[in-house]
C-alpha cells in the first residue's frame, strides 16, 4: 500500500484509513475508567527489520507496517523492542540499532532519531518531559552491568545514566520509584525519580524480567532464567519488599509475558505450560490455563478485556490470535515477524 501519511490514531481519520488500506499493603487501587478503544498497535520485533503494524478493530483490517509507507519505504531496522505513546508521539526502541526512533501518532513519520545507547531494550515515561530506557552492556556471555538511561522527551537527549544489574529489562513506575528487574540476575533496582538515583534492591529469585502491579496496590514479578532448576511468580508490597509471596513455576525458557487488566483484578502470564489468569490473592497456579497455548507477545484490551495473543514464529510473518475473557477464541489476523507487545488507542 502505497500511501504518505495515517490519520491520528484514535479519531474517526484511522478508521477511514483502514478500511482503505484494504499494575502499601491493604490499598486498593481506583479503578480506570474503560478507555474506547479502535486502534491496535503491534510492535513486531522482527530479525533483520521490525516492523509496527495497525490493527483497526471496527473494520477487522489491518496494515502490516505503518512505519514504512510513511517515511519513504525506509524500513526501522533490526529488532524492534518497544513502543511508548506519550501525548502525540510514539517511541519506537528499536534494539538492533541502538536508538529510538521519534513518529508522529497523526501521521507515524519520523520526526528525530535519538542515538548513543547499548543495546536499548524499554521505554517507560515519567510524564510528559522524562523518560527511561532500559540498556543492556557487552555480549553473551560476559554481559556486563546494564543502565538505565534518563532520557529528556522535550530536546530527545539522555541527561544522565545510572547503572543497574546485569540486563535489565521491563520497568515499572509505583509512586515516583521506578522498578528495574535485572534478569541476569536476581535483583530489582529501585530508583527514586524525583532525583532520580539509585535507592535501593530487592533479591528475587533469578530471572525477573517482567513486572506488573495489582488491583491491591502489590507488585508481580515473573522469574524466568535460562538453565534455572525453577522459575516463580512473585509477590510483594512496594512498602514491605522483603516479605514475598512465590508462585513455583515449571522452568522453561518460553515463560514470560506478565500482564494485567486495567484494574488490576485479574493477572495474566503465558507460560509453557499455557497462559494463565491468576486472581490477585492467588498462592498457586490454577488447575488448568485459560488457553492452553504460550505465546511470545501478549496484550489486553483495556475496553472489554479481550486478550490480544502473538504466535513465536520468526521465519515468517506472524500471527495475532484475539480471545474472550473466557479464553475461548474470536478471530485472528496478519502481521509481521515476532509479535512482542500490544498498544491500543
Amino acid at each position: 500500500m502505497k500511501r504518505n501519511s495515517f490519520p491520528y490514531l484514535s479519531a474517526a481519520g484511522l478508521l477511514a484509513l483502514l478500511t482503505t488500506a484494504c499494575n502499601p499493603d491493604k490499598e486498593v487501587i481506583s479503578p480506570e475508567v474503560p478507555t474506547v478503544t479502535n486502534a491496535v498497535y503491534v510492535v513486531n520485533e522482527g530479525t533483520s527489520n521490525g516492523a509496527i503494524s495497525l490493527y483497526n478493530k471496527s473494520t477487522k483490517t489491518v496494515v502490516r507496517d505503518v512505519y514504512a509507507p510513511a517515511n519513504g519505504n525506509k524500513r526501522l531496522g533490526p529488532y524492534v523492542q518497544n513502543m511508548t505513546i506519550v501525548g502525540d508521539n510514539a517511541y519506537l526502541v528499536v534494539n538492533g540499532a541502538d536508538s529510538v526512533q521519534v513518529v508522529r501518532l497523526a501521521d507515524f513519520k519520523r520526526t528525530v532519531g535519538i542515538g548513543g545507547f547499548s543495546q536499548p531494550r524499554y521505554l517507560l515515561a515519567a510524564g510528559t518531559a522524562k523518560a527511561y530506557v532500559t540498556e543492556w552492556q557487552g555480549s553473551f556471555p560476559a554481559y556486563s552491568a546494564g543502565r538505565v538511561a534518563v532520557l529528556n522527551l522535550t530536546t530527545n537527549t539522555i541527561g544522565k545514566r545510572l547503572t543497574v544489574g546485569v540486563n535489565p529489562e521491563q520497568m515499572l513506575l509505583v509512586d515516583n520509584k521506578l522498578y528495574v528487574p535485572n534478569s541476569n540476575g536476581n535483583t530489582i533496582t529501585v530508583i527514586n525519580t524525583t532525583t532520580d538515583a539509585v535507592e535501593s534492591s530487592i533479591d528475587v529469585p533469578d530471572g525477573p524480567k517482567n513486572l506488573v502491579r495489582d488491583v491491591n496496590g502489590n507488585i508481580w514479578v515473573l522469574c524466568s532464567k535460562y538453565g534455572a532448576a525453577q522459575d516463580f511468580l512473585v509477590r510483594f508490597s512496594p512498602a514491605q519488599p522483603t516479605q514475598q509471596t512465590r508462585i513455583a513455576l515449571a522452568s522453561d525458557y518460553t515463560n514470560g509475558n506478565l500482564r494485567t487488566n486495567t484494574t488490576g483484578s485479574t493477572i495474566y502470564v503465558s507460560l509453557g505450560t499455557g497462559t494463565y489468569a491468576l486472581d490477585p490473592q492467588a498462592t498457586a497456579l490454577t488447575a488448568k490455563p485459560l488457553i492452553r497455548r504460550n505465546f511470545y507477545g501478549l496484550g489486553i484490551d483495556p475496553q472489554d478485556n479481550t486478550i490480544y495473543a502473538g504466535t513465536s514464529t520468526f521465519t515468517g510473518d506472524a500471527k495475532v490470535i484475539r480471545y474472550t475473557v473466557a479464553g475461548a477464541p474470536i478471530d485472528s489476523f496478519g502481521v509481521a515477524v515476532g509479535p512482542n507487545a500490544f498498544l491500543f488507542r
